[in-house]
């Protein structure tokens, strides 16, 4: 271990620090569990990668007869993610995925002729799990993962899981509660903590709960019909870079944003679990990465957002304002100033009541990014919420000068002209 800490707070209102052994909720870095799992069952001979989606679902259309396991696995099998049908939400169980799936008419393309992500693949897995094994999900990765490896934070969220289980909250931008994680499980569903994931890094390259050959496989880019690579194993996302291959993958819900990187020719690990949403993940990386190879790095920038926020709430908005017009130039390097700061900064204003607060806040946005049709769209909107006609018409057709296809600028001027 060359460097592990932890920071801030699991619970901020019970005063509960966040520690390497606080259980995070993974999101979709639960996906390699659920290969992983797979990829036992084929070990041991009861299920093979090339097994057809019918042959564990009969009700799917005549379409499943194409779909392999190992479709799924490495997301080229053509089956829509359920998050495109709209059923996503706290109350979704692997059965409503899987009731909707079967309604699918078609495949949205030829197995094996694109990777396109697709969460319904990793859900119909952990299902195939249960079947061929006899047990839960939650079950069978306590019994065969989580128990065998001492990763004693790590567990599968389900009904049965008590909640009182979970200790941490997650958080949003600007501090509230977002706490949100789905319902269905294979996809995600997993909660483990950076010391359990370091355990999980270390098995993988000891082969303790496959062989070497077998695990070959999940970090080996399928290939699609046509003879290209994709950038996708079982449960990985892979890339190239700088002649390293690198395994990884992101998961984000609610306020949770995970991450882990495993450099395979040099065997480093960079591992990253957060209960905060718009922690700097990427930038973070970035600089490890870079301190590794002894190379200058660029510490993260700070939300200008979030700390004009926490001003606005102790000094007023017309301090938030004068401190952002202060910093704007002196301290580009430290602050993050991107248009979406203040753009997101205006709409948590609307959602707390605050509209006129809210309509500075995107006008200044529109001074600063006087180019972006995005702004002044996000102006005219909050115009309109407040009753000014005339200023949000006056916003839209701004928006419209600059991309004349802003569908919700020209959708937002129809509604105002026939009223």
């Amino acid at each position: 271990m060359i460097y592990e800490k932890a920071y801030g707070k699991a619970d901020v209102s019970g005063n509960e620090d966040f520690t390497t052994s606080t259980p995070c909720y993974l999101a979709s870095v639960s996906k390699q569990f659920t290969a992983m799992g797979i990829m036992v069952l084929a070990e041991k001979g009861l299920l093979d990668y090339n097994d057809p989606l019918s042959k564990y679902f009969p009700e799917f259309p005549s379409y499943a007869q194409t779909v392999t396991i190992r479709h799924l696995l490495n997301h080229t099998s053509g089956i829509i993610d359920y998050e495109r049908l709209g059923i996503d939400g706290l109350g979704l169980t692997n059965k409503d995925v899987l009731d909707n799936l079967i309604k699918q008419p078609a495949l949205r393309f030829k197995p094996g002729d694109k990777y396109e992500y697709s969460n319904s693949g990793y859900v119909l897995l952990a299902m195939i799990i249960e079947k061929v094994s006899g047990m839960s999900f939650s079950e069978f990765m306590e019994k065969h993962i989580f128990q065998p490896l001492g990763m004693h934070n790590s567990f599968v969220y389900d009904k049965a899981t008590p909640r009182a289980k979970v200790r941490e909250k997650a958080y949003g931008k600007f501090n509230d509660i977002s706490q949100y994680w789905g319902g269905a499980v294979g996809d995600g569903g997993i909660f483990s903590s950076a010391d359990d994931l370091f355990k999980w890094d270390a098995a993988l390259y000891g082969g303790t709960l496959i062989s070497q050959a077998t695990l070959r496989q999940a970090f080996s880019p399928a290939i699609l019909n046509n003879g290209k690579l994709s950038p996708y194993g079982f449960g990985w996302m892979l890339k190239n870079e700088n002649g390293e291959q690198i395994a990884y993958h992101t998961g984000g819900s609610g306020g949770f944003r995970t991450f882990i990187e495993r450099q395979l020719t040099h065997r480093n690990t960079i591992i990253i679990l957060t209960n905060i949403e718009n922690s700097p993940r990427t930038e973070i990386r970035n600089a490890i990465v870079n301190i590794l190879a002894n190379k200058p790095y660029t510490l993260p920038k700070i939300s200008i957002g979030t700390v004009m926020f926490k001003i606005r709430n102790e000094d007023g908005i017309d301090s938030a304002i004068n401190f952002y017009n202060f910093n704007t130039l002196r301290r580009r390097d430290t602050y993050d100033f991107g248009e979406q700061e203040l753009n997101l900064l205006g709409y948590k204003l609307w959602s707390i009541k605050k509209i006129d607060e809210a309509v500075a806040i995107f006008k200044l946005n529109t001074t600063v990014y006087p180019g972006s049709s995005n702004t002044y769209e996000s102006l005219g909107e909050a115009y309109l919420e407040r009753g000014d006609k005339q200023m949000a018409t006056e916003s839209f057709n701004k928006s419209l000068s600059i991309d004349p296809q802003n569908s919700d600028a020209i959708r937002k001027l129809k509604k105002i002209n026939n009223q």
